[in-house]
């Protein structure tokens, strides 16, 4: 059943920004954490705009697949693609966090890795979230009642 949630090809929008919203604010409190008086405000507040892209990328994978008839879409090919996804985001938090006023000092790993792992995860995690969460979100192109 889980399987067959993430296969289907709409175009996720409010659930993509309500799930990167959340794991930017939670890499907003690890950059808070590991950069704490370094002008961690200004390098976190960067990281939920780019962590919500990479979540609205990796939800959205299903929606990419109807453009791409050459590509037979399945589960391992969906798995490999969110975790390159992941990969490169952190690669990303890593390097932004390395040029923080030209220290070394950042992020710590297993926060790097955790956040890396939940961009993957995210359209996983949100067939869990969303009985809870839909009922909040508003309906797009729905008359108002």
């Amino acid at each position: 059943m889980a399987e067959a949630a993430v296969a289907t090809a709409s175009f996720v929008i409010l659930p993509a920004l309500v799930m990167g919203l959340i794991i930017g604010l939670i890499e907003l409190f690890f950059v808070h954490a590991d950069e704490a008086g370094m002008g961690w405000m200004s390098h976190g507040l960067h990281a939920i705009p780019a962590t919500m892209i990479f979540v609205f990328i990796s939800m959205n994978l299903s929606f990419v697949y109807n453009f791409l008839p050459f590509v037979k879409q399945n589960t391992a090919a969906d798995l490999g693609i969110r975790v390159l996804i992941g990969i490169i985001a952190m690669i990303k938090i890593s390097a932004a966090a390395a040029i923080v006023r030209g220290s070394r000092v950042g992020e710590k790993l297993p926060h790097t890795l955790l956040i890396g792992a939940l961009v993957i995860a995210a359209p996983y995690i949100w067939i869990y979230l969303a009985p809870i969460m839909t009922p909040m979100l508003p309906k797009i192109g729905m008359p108002a009642k």
